[in-house]
């Protein structure tokens, strides 16, 4: 019975979705709140369970409430929604409970969406050469993810072919991003602080 859950998961465009999430989040961990954190593991841990039948969702008024407590505690902690700590915290937590209602096609590519911010989010707050591999990393399942969610087949394509159809697409991206890095001017100093 488990078993034949878990099989339902493992062929699910939820699990992509769930994953890209996560690693948005994780890109993220050292940096935001334990409660954010905490908050976006809860709702990916209940939106799995509940993809295998084993606990229900919660309701629109219960999703609501919560998520007005997680704007709440994002303002009581940074005093704003505005910049990107605080704007980053409540993508975080807003993604996560997105998550909690991914039913469509288009709920799954909003939260893919947000996993993408999360990732440019991490990008604009460390720029070390070291991070870069995390980066590609993350921006390759959020591209699987996109192709198995996608409407290739009803359903989105297989793994493997979401896993090569990423990787054969980035690749021809890889050309106009080198282009990019080398042409385009670099600022001195943090982008989102100059007048």
């Amino acid at each position: 019975m488990v078993s034949a859950r878990l099989k339902r998961l493992k062929g699910s465009p939820l699990i992509w979705t769930a994953t890209a999430l996560l690693g948005g989040v994780l890109l993220h961990a050292d940096r935001a709140p334990l409660w954010a954190l905490g908050a976006a593991f809860i709702c990916l841990a209940w939106r799995l369970a509940a993809e295998m039948r084993l606990i229900g969702l919660p309701g629109r008024i219960a999703r609501t409430g919560v998520a007005f407590m997680l704007i709440a505690a994002v303002f009581t902690r940074f005093q704003t929604l505005n910049g990107l700590n605080a704007g980053t915290a409540l993508l975080v937590v807003m993604a996560s409970i997105k998550l909690l209602e991914t039913f469509t096609r288009r709920d799954r590519y909003v939260v893919i969406g947000a996993s993408f911010f999360l990732l440019l989010a991490a990008c604009l707050d460390r720029q070390s050469l070291l991070r870069a591999p995390l980066y590609l990393l993350q921006t390759w399942v959020c591209c699987m993810a996109l192709a198995a969610v996608g409407p290739e087949t009803g359903r989105g394509l297989s793994n493997k072919g979401a896993a090569v159809l990423a990787a054969r697409t980035l690749g021809l991206a890889l050309p106009l991003a080198a282009v990019l890095f080398l042409f385009f001017p670099r600022m001195a100093g943090a982008f989102w602080t100059l007048p």
